[in-house]
């Protein structure tokens, strides 16, 4: 028998996907752009983005860095996506 993974899975790495591109959107890069960027392949950033696939934890601090966003706005817990926060052209500071 195949185990099924729960949905609560499912949900986060679709909310997860939806964020990196909107982000991704927002900063008018392309999926191949952030690949480069990041040194892995478009169906990679693809996958990521249609929750096919979960990325890492280190994927997503590269992600992260790459749309210079701060790790926790792709992860947070909130619905939406305040793009007042992705606006910023530099990252917060420690």
């Amino acid at each position: 028998m195949v185990d099924q993974e729960p949905e609560w899975s499912v949900l986060r790495r679709r909310a997860v996907g939806e964020r990196i591109r909107t982000v991704r959107l927002h900063r008018k890069l392309t999926q191949e752009q952030l690949a480069n960027e990041i040194g892995i392949d478009r169906r990679s950033v693809h996958r990521y983005e249609t929750a096919q696939r979960d990325p890492a934890l280190s994927m997503l601090v590269r992600i992260a860095d790459a749309l210079n966003v701060p790790l926790w706005l792709l992860v947070s817990d909130s619905i939406e996506l305040d793009l007042r926060d992705v606006a910023r052209d530099e990252r917060p500071g420690p």
